[in-house]
């Protein structure tokens, strides 16, 4: 959730300080941030159920995820530039609000 409001919030800080074409990129890096935080989580709870069942096999899982994880960024990136010619710098941008949202979420306030 975090994630995804201060990936809002870039988008429409590019729209308002640049072009259109600019905030369309850092949405498009922000969701390469969600989809990868996603792979990510599903690597994790595969993981903790390995782990649970008493197999040694949970490591493979949290191995496995962060390959998969270098590899889909780097291919949606590939795509963004090539297919859909946007910018470099706010596709980078959207991808870094997107890990700063995930960072934010990840915190947690103790009574």
């Amino acid at each position: 959730m975090h994630q995804l409001l201060v990936i809002m919030l870039a988008v429409a800080v590019a729209k308002y300080l640049y072009a259109s074409l600019a905030a369309m990129g850092v949405l498009y890096g922000g969701l390469i941030s969600v989809s990868t935080s996603a792979i990510m989580a599903y690597r994790m709870a595969q993981a903790a159920r390995k782990a649970a069942e008493g197999s040694l096999k949970g490591n493979l899982y949290v191995y496995l995820g962060a390959i998969e994880r270098i590899c889909i960024a780097i291919v949606l990136f590939a795509l963004g530039f090539s297919w859909l010619n946007f910018s470099p710098l706010p596709m980078v941008i959207g991808l870094m609000a997107g890990q700063i949202g995930f960072m934010i979420g990840a915190f947690k306030v103790k009574d």
